[in-house]
């Protein structure tokens, strides 16, 4: 059985890519996958969850970190109630988005690098980190002035918690946590979406991440929801129309420049994409901004 695959709410695909929200669970999810990264705090209830088929409890002060490549399910005790703090950042939140995101996405980068997703935390970490997450949420859903600001704020300070205590959890060696780290398709990810513009082969990420061309070209669609080269198009393709309305650059130069080894090439996949040609886009645009 194919687990279910999640488009996510509306507002991770928009502007603001950030939600978060409190769901109140007493039946079972089903398994599931989605393409975006979640985060779960354990407010109150009991449940367990099943990622990539390894169980974990989850109990007041669970903390869970999902990325877009991980099966996961749970499970609800008949008459019960799981309270839970879910969040979700859209991936358009860290490529193309500038140095102001680097923090958390190194945070969570080194975190994907480890073998574990779900963590029970101290006292002490809880206590810090339940506040943060009700002041989150407030500000998420009041739009306060700077709201956005100071969730990503906090957001990063809630992920600077989690990563102080999962190496604290590492290096004491606790409930089998070796320190053993793998390269996650995270990683992968974040360097096509940082060189698209440059000739990339599955080839060459496998030699370089040390994964077979097979698991990177089947992950790779299970993490954005399409195979490799076509995520590869829509990113010149969409690298292609910011030139066309930004720069006074020739189409043929937009053409190389946003990573396309041919202009007929270009012209094919930039019609199949947007639905006219280069040129007819870039005169829409201008009429429409003037």
């Amino acid at each position: 059985m194919f687990p279910d695959n999640l488009h996510g709410d509306e507002e991770i695909h928009g502007e603001f890519p950030f939600t978060l929200k409190i769901h109140r669970l007493k039946g079972a999810v089903p398994a599931h996958v989605h393409h975006f990264i979640e985060y779960t705090y354990a407010i109150r209830g009991r449940g367990t969850e099943r990622i990539n088929g390894v169980e974990k409890e989850l109990a007041p002060g669970t903390f869970t970190l999902l990325f877009p490549h991980q099966v996961h399910e749970i499970d609800i005790p008949p008459g019960e109630e799981l309270v839970l703090y879910v969040g979700a950042i859209g991936l358009k939140a860290f490529f193309g988005a500038g140095d102001s995101f680097l923090t958390l996405h190194r945070l969570l980068k080194d975190a994907e690098n480890d073998v574990h997703s779900t963590y029970a935390l101290d006292d002490a970490t809880s206590g810090e980190m339940l506040p943060l997450l009700h002041q989150m949420y407030d500000e998420i859903r009041e739009e306060k002035p700077w709201s956005r600001t100071m969730f990503l704020a906090k957001l990063t300070q809630l992920f600077v918690l989690f990563e102080r205590y999962r190496l604290e959890r590492m290096e004491r060696g606790q409930e089998g946590y070796s320190g053993m780290q793998r390269r996650g398709m995270w990683e992968v990810i974040h360097y096509v979406y940082q060189n698209f513009k440059e000739d990339i082969t599955l080839e060459m990420l496998a030699e370089r991440f040390s994964y077979s061309v097979p698991y990177i070209s089947a992950a790779f669609k299970q993490a954005v929801g399409e195979n490799y080269y076509s995520f590869l198009e829509r990113n010149r393709t969409a690298h292609a129309c910011n030139l066309l309305i930004g720069t006074d650059m020739k189409v043929t130069d937009v053409a190389y420049e946003a990573g396309f080894k041919s202009y007929p090439t270009f012209v094919r996949v930039f019609q199949a994409r947007m639905g006219m040609s280069p040129t007819a886009y870039r005169k829409r645009e201008y009429i429409a901004l003037t």
